[in-house]
C-alpha cells in the first residue's frame, strides 16, 4: 500500500479537540469531570436566531446557495463591518465560509506559495501553525511573555520579517491569553506592514467579548494598509453559535476572489439554514451579547480572585475572550506519587487523573509551562473547579 501524505504526517491534531473527546468519554463513563477546556460560550443561541433557522427550514431553504453566501447575509456583514469596525466593503469583497477556521484556511491558501513564511505571535490559537503548513508555508513563531502582557512588540515583528514573509497572522482579543492590542500598538504594526508589503490576516472572532475599557480596534481600519488586511470574523463566540459554523472574511477584491476559488473546490457554500440564522444574529440588537459579556466578566473576576490566592500560579487579567493563561512553572519538576511532572502536559494529566479537572496544556498554544483555563462554564462549575485546582496545587506543593 502507498504511504500517506507527508504533509499530513507533519500536521499536529488539535489538542483542544483531543481534550474534548477525553471529556466526552469520561462523562459517558459517569465520571464527575469538571472541564475548563471549552472554547465556546455555555449560553444558548438566542431565540430569534433559532426561529430564523426554523423559518428557513419551513420555507424549504435547504438547497445550495451561491458559493460566496446569500445576498442578505453579505449585506448584514457589510453593515456590521461598517458600524462596528469602520471597515467599508463592496459585496464582491465578502466571503461566507463554514466557520472562521475555514475563512482563515481559505485566506492562507489564497496568498501563500511554497517557501513563504507567516509570522505568528505566541501564544497562538492551536490551528494557526498547522494551517500555515497546510498552505505549504512556514510558520515563524514570535514568543511573548506574561510580563509583556502576551503581546508582540513592533521590534519583534520587524525582526521576524524577511524577503520570504508573506503575512502576519494576528488574533486580538487573543485565544488563549485574552490579551488585546490597542489602536496605538496596531498603528505601529501598520507602519511595518506598509513598509514591507506583507498581508495581515486579522482574526477578530472575540471582538465583542471585551472588558474594562477600550473597545476592540480593527487593524484594517488603518487606511494605508487597508488592501493588505484580510479581516476574519464569525458568529460563533458573540452569538453562542459555535455549532452553526458560519464565519466570513472581508478583503481586497483580488484576495476575496482567490479565497472564494479555494472554497469553491473544498466545501462550496456554507450551510444554507445557518446563513439565514446568521443574518438575523448580525442584524439584531446586541442585548443578548451584552448580557453574555456581563456574565463572563463576573466569572472572570471570580476566577481571577480565587487563582490569585493559590501559591505558585502566576496570572494576568484577560482584556477579552474567555480564557486565563496562567504560568504554572512553579509546579514543573515536582514529584508526586513517584511520578515527576516534567512539563505542562504532565501537569494537565495530573489534574485530569487526580482531580478530574480538565485544562489544556500551554505547549499546544506555543507556550510551555502554562495552561489554558476557560471560564465559559457556569459559576457552579467554576466553584467546583477552583476547589479542585486548589487541592491539586496543594498536593503538588507537598511534593518534592
Amino acid at each position: 500500500m502507498k504511504t500517506l501524505s507527508l504533509k499530513i504526517q507533519h500536521i499536529e491534531e488539535s489538542q483542544t479537540l483531543a481534550f474534548t473527546r477525553i471529556v466526552e468519554k469520561m462523562k459517558a463513563a459517569g465520571i464527575d469531570v469538571v472541564s475548563l477546556n471549552a472554547g465556546e460560550p455555555d449560553f444558548p443561541t438566542p431565540p430569534h436566531v433559532k426561529m430564523a433557522a426554523i423559518q428557513a427550514i419551513e420555507e424549504n431553504f435547504t438547497h445550495y446557495t451561491a458559493n460566496q453566501g446569500i445576498p442578505k447575509l453579505i449585506a448584514a456583514i457589510i453593515s456590521k463591518f461598517a458600524v462596528d469596525n469602520d471597515l467599508h466593503f463592496e459585496p464582491s469583497q465578502i466571503l461566507v465560509s463554514t466557520g472562521t477556521k475555514q475563512a482563515i484556511f481559505n485566506a492562507l491558501q489564497a496568498i501563500c506559495n511554497p517557501g513563504d513564511e507567516v509570522v505568528i505571535p505566541a501564544p497562538y490559537w492551536v490551528s494557526y501553525p498547522e494551517m500555515v503548513k497546510l498552505a505549504d508555508a512556514r510558520p515563524v513563531i514570535v514568543p511573548t511573555t506574561l510580563e509583556s502582557g502576551f503581546k508582540m512588540t513592533p521590534l519583534q515583528l520587524r525582526k521576524a520579517i524577511n524577503t520570504k514573509t508573506k503575512a502576519l497572522l494576528l488574533n486580538s482579543p487573543s485565544n488563549p491569553t485574552g490579551s488585546m492590542y490597542s489602536q496605538g500598538e496596531l498603528e505601529e504594526f501598520a507602519d511595518i506592514v506598509e513598509e514591507t508589503g506583507i498581508f495581515v490576516i486579522s482574526d477578530e472572532i472575540y471582538e465583542k467579548i471585551v472588558y474594562d475599557g477600550p473597545k476592540h480596534f480593527s487593524i484594517g481600519n488603518i487606511k494605508q494598509i487597508r488592501d493588505q488586511v484580510i479581516t476574519v470574523n464569525g458568529v460563533s463566540k458573540a452569538y453562542a453559535m459555535t455549532g452553526w459554523r458560519i464565519g466570513y472574511l472581508g478583503a481586497s477584491n483580488q484576495v476575496a476572489a482567490a479565497a472564494a476559488k479555494v472554497q469553491s473546490q473544498v466545501t462550496s457554500n456554507a450551510n444554507s439554514i445557518a446563513q439565514r440564522a446568521a443574518t438575523v444574529a448580525l442584524s439584531a440588537p446586541s442585548n443578548d451579547v451584552d448580557t453574555m459579556v456581563t456574565e463572563f466578566k463576573r466569572r472572570r473576576d471570580f476566577l481571577m480572585g480565587e487563582c490569585a490566592k493559590i501559591p505558585g500560579i502566576e496570572i494576568s487579567k484577560p482584556k477579552g475572550a474567555f480564557y486565563f493563561f496562567p504560568s504554572m512553572k512553579a509546579f514543573i519538576g515536582k514529584r508526586i506519587d513517584g511520578e515527576r511532572i516534567k512539563d505542562d502536559e504532565d501537569l494537565c494529566r495530573f489534574f485530569l487523573n487526580d482531580q478530574q479537572l480538565v485544562m489544556v496544556p500551554g505547549s499546544a498554544f506555543g507556550a510551555k509551562d502554562h495552561v489554558r483555563i476557560s471560564f465559559a462554564s457556569s459559576m457552579k462549575e467554576l466553584e467546583k473547579a477552583v476547589q479542585r485546582l486548589k487541592e491539586g496545587c496543594r498536593k503538588l506543593h507537598e511534593g518534592f
